[in-house]
C-alpha cells in the first residue's frame, strides 16, 4: 500500500514534470498557454525541482538540482535587477491578451533562498553555492520588494528574508524583524479569531498570510512578536480547521476562490501547524487535527492534474486556453508552480512522516465568523456547508456559498456565472410573478444587508436578512435555514412576498474536465445528478412542482462548466423547502 507521504511525492513529481518541457535554456519558466514567464513561475519551479532532488531516488538527483540551479540563477537576476521587464501578470481571456506586467519580485524570494539554503546536502559544487549565496546576500530589499506590512505580499518577501537571516546573509537585526511583524497584528490581525483581514475579507490571503508568519515562526523566529504569532498559531489553526470543506478545498470568499495554491497552501500550513503543536503547544489533539486536515488537503490537490497537460492552477481540469475558474491575474506556470511549491514545503516540514488520521477530527462542528466576515461553515459526517451572510457583490452570493459531501468527490456546489455575463447564482430561492417558466427574481445574487449566521445548537445554521428595494424590485425579508445532516441538507427559505411562485435553482458542475460529464434525471418532486459513480439527489418538499428545466453548459464557476438546474413549483408560496442527499 503506498503510504500519503509517497502518494504526496507523486504528486509533487507528476506536477513538477508537467512543466518540463516548458523550462527555458535560460533558467525561465514560460507559462504553456501565453509562451512567457509569467508572474514569479521561475522561482517556485526551482525550489520545486530541488526539493525533488533532495526526495526523489538518488540517481534523478543530478538532473533536477541542474534544473533547480538553472531556475534560481534566473530567479536572482530578475528580484536583483529591477532594469529587466517585468513579467506578464495579467490575461484577458476573451482575446488570449497579455494586458498588465507587473513586479511580482516580493513573492520570489521565498523559493530562491530555501533552494540556496537546500543546495548544500545537494551535493551542489562548493564554489556554486557561494557564488549564489553571495548573490542572495547582495539583494536589498528595499530596492527590490515594493510593498511593506501589513500587504499580504510583504508577508512572503517578510519570510524570504527571514529564510536569508537564518542562512546567515541578511544584515538585518532581529529588532528589524520585529518591528515589521508588530505592523501586521497593529493593522490587519484579530489573534483571537485567527483572521486577517485582507481588502474584501477572502479566506484565501487570510490563510496565505498566515502560512508565511507562521513560517518565519516554526524557523525559529524568537524576537518580540513571539508571543502574537504562537497565540495566532493556535487561533489560526482551529479557524482554518473550520474553514476547510470535507472535499479538502477552502470554503469560497472573494478572490482566489478554487485556486489549486490554496490547496497547496493548506497542505503547508496544517504540515507546520501539526509538527509546532507536537513540539510546542499543550493540546495534542490540535497536531492530531492539523495531521487529518494535511491529509485532505493533499488529496485534494492531486486530484489537480491534468491527464495530458501542465498541473492545473483551478478547480477543474479543463484545457489552460478556456481559462474557466481563472482570475484576471491566474495563469499556469505561477499558480500551479505557487500550489506546487507549497506542497514541497509539506514535504520538507515533514508530511507523512506521523500516523495521518483519517479527518481533521479536531474541528469545530459549526464556526461563526462575527463582523465584519458574517460567515459560518458547519460539518456533519462526509458533509459541509458554508453560508455567507456579507457576500462580496463582486464575487460571492448570498446564502450557501460551499456544499460539499467529502473527499475525492466533484460534484460539489457552490456560486456560479453566466458566462460573459455578470450574473451569479447560488443554490436558493428565486421568485417568479406569474406562473410557468417566467422570468426569475434570484435571490442569492441581490443584496442583503450585512448579516451575522446564526446556529440552533451543531446541526442548524440560520440567516435572517433585509433585501433593500433596488432596480424596480421591492424590499424582502429573506429567512434561510439549513439542517445539516451526515450526508444531506435540509433546507427552508421563506420571504416575505405578495403573490410570488417560487423556484429552486441548483447550479451544478456539468464538466469539470475529466472524462465524465454529470447527467440530470428528473424525479417526481425534484431531479438526480448524476457524475461517474456520485449521484446527488434533489427533492423540493413544499409543493406540487411544476416542471423541471435544465439550462447545460451556459454557467461556469471554480469547478468548471455549469449547468444550472431549475424547478418551478406549481402554487404561489413564501416558503421553499428542499433536501439536497449525496446518495452514492
Amino acid at each position: 500500500m503506498t503510504s500519503p507521504r509517497d502518494r504526496a511525492l507523486q504528486v509533487l513529481t507528476a506536477g513538477v514534470d508537467s512543466f518540463r518541457n516548458h523550462l527555458q535554456p535560460d533558467g525561465e519558466l514560460h507559462d504553456p498557454y501565453f509562451g512567457e514567464p509569467t508572474q514569479y513561475g521561475t522561482a517556485y519551479h526551482a525550489y520545486g525541482n530541488a526539493v525533488l532532488a533532495a526526495l526523489r531516488p538518488l540517481p534523478e538527483r543530478a538532473e533536477r538540482l541542474e534544473r533547480a540551479l538553472r531556475g534560481t540563477r534566473a530567479a536572482l537576476r530578475h528580484t536583483g535587477d529591477r532594469e529587466l521587464p517585468p513579467t506578464a501578470s495579467g490575461f484577458d481571456r476573451l482575446t488570449g491578451t497579455v494586458f498588465a506586467r507587473g513586479n511580482h519580485r516580493d513573492f520570489t524570494w521565498p523559493p530562491i533562498v530555501k533552494t540556496v539554503r537546500l543546495l548544500p546536502g545537494l551535493g551542489a559544487d562548493l564554489e556554486v553555492v557561494r557564488g549564489l549565496t553571495e548573490q542572495v546576500a547582495a539583494i536589498d530589499p528595499a530596492r527590490s520588494f515594493k510593498t511593506a506590512p501589513p500587504s499580504n505580499w510583504a508577508s512572503v518577501w517578510l519570510r524570504g528574508e527571514w529564510a536569508r537571516h537564518r542562512l546567515g546573509a541578511s544584515d538585518w537585526t532581529l529588532e528589524d524583524f520585529d518591528r515589521r511583524l508588530a505592523v501586521f497584528f497593529e493593522e490587519r490581525i484579530d489573534v483571537e479569531s485567527g483572521f486577517f483581514a485582507e481588502p474584501g475579507l477572502p479566506n484565501s490571503y487570510d490563510l496565505f498570510t498566515r502560512l508565511h508568519l507562521a513560517a518565519i515562526l516554526a524557523d525559529g523566529y524568537d524576537g518580540a512578536v513571539r508571543p502574537q504569532l504562537a497565540r495566532l498559531m493556535a487561533t489560526g489553526l482551529r479557524r482554518s480547521l473550520a474553514v476547510q470543506l470535507s472535499d479538502g478545498s477552502l470554503a469560497s470568499a472573494h478572490r482566489s476562490t478554487g485556486q489549486s495554491w490554496t490547496i497547496g497552501a493548506q497542505a503547508a500550513y496544517f504540515t507546520l501547524a501539526a509538527a509546532w503543536f507536537a513540539a510546542e503547544g499543550d493540546d495534542p489533539s490540535l497536531a492530531n487535527a492539523a495531521r487529518g486536515a494535511a491529509d485532505l488537503a493533499v488529496t485534494a490537490l492531486g486530484q489537480r492534474q491534468r491527464p495530458d497537460g501542465p498541473f492545473s492552477p483551478v478547480d477543474n481540469l479543463l484545457a489552460p486556453h478556456h481559462r474557466v475558474g481563472y482570475e484576471g491575474y491566474t495563469a499556469d506556470a505561477h499558480y500551479s508552480s505557487l500550489a506546487l511549491a507549497f506542497l514541497a514545503d509539506a514535504l520538507m516540514d515533514g508530511y507523512g512522516t506521523e500516523e495521518m488520521p483519517p479527518v481533521p477530527v479536531g474541528r469545530d462542528a459549526v464556526r461563526i465568523d462575527g463582523a465584519p466576515i458574517h460567515r459560518a461553515v458547519a460539518h456533519c459526517g462526509r458533509t459541509s456547508v458554508h453560508l455567507d451572510g456579507n457576500p462580496s457583490q463582486a464575487y460571492d452570493v448570498f446564502g450557501i456559498a460551499d456544499l460539499a459531501f467529502g473527499p475525492g468527490r466533484a460534484l460539489g456546489f457552490g456560486v456560479a456565472t453566466a458566462t460573459g455575463t455578470e450574473q451569479r447564482a447560488g443554490i436558493g430561492l428565486a421568485l417568479r410573478r406569474s406562473p410557468g417558466p417566467s422570468p426569475l427574481e434570484i435571490l442569492s445574487a441581490r443584496s442583503h444587508t450585512a448579516t451575522l449566521p446564526d446556529a440552533d445548537g451543531d446541526a442548524t445554521l440560520t440567516l435572517d436578512a433585509t433585501i433593500p428595494e433596488a432596480d424596480g424590485l421591492p424590499a424582502r425579508r429573506h429567512r434561510l435555514a439549513v439542517d445539516i445532516k451526515e450526508t444531506a441538507i435540509e433546507v427552508r427559505e421563506s420571504t416575505a412576498t405578495a403573490h410570488c411562485w417560487p423556484s429552486l435553482l441548483i447550479p451544478y458542475p456539468l464538466d469539470t474536465g475529466r472524462d465524465r460529464h454529470t447527467t440530470v434525471e428528473t424525479l417526481p418532486g425534484g431531479a438526480r445528478l448524476r457524475m461517474g459513480d456520485e449521484t446527488v439527489d434533489v427533492q423540493v418538499t413544499s409543493g406540487p412542482v411544476d416542471r423541471v428545466i435544465v439550462v447545460p453548459s451556459v454557467w461556469e464557476g471554480r469547478r468548471g462548466l455549469y449547468g444550472l438546474l431549475r424547478i418551478d413549483l406549481a402554487e404561489p408560496a413564501d416558503t421553499l423547502t428542499y433536501r439536497i442527499a449525496s446518495t452514492a
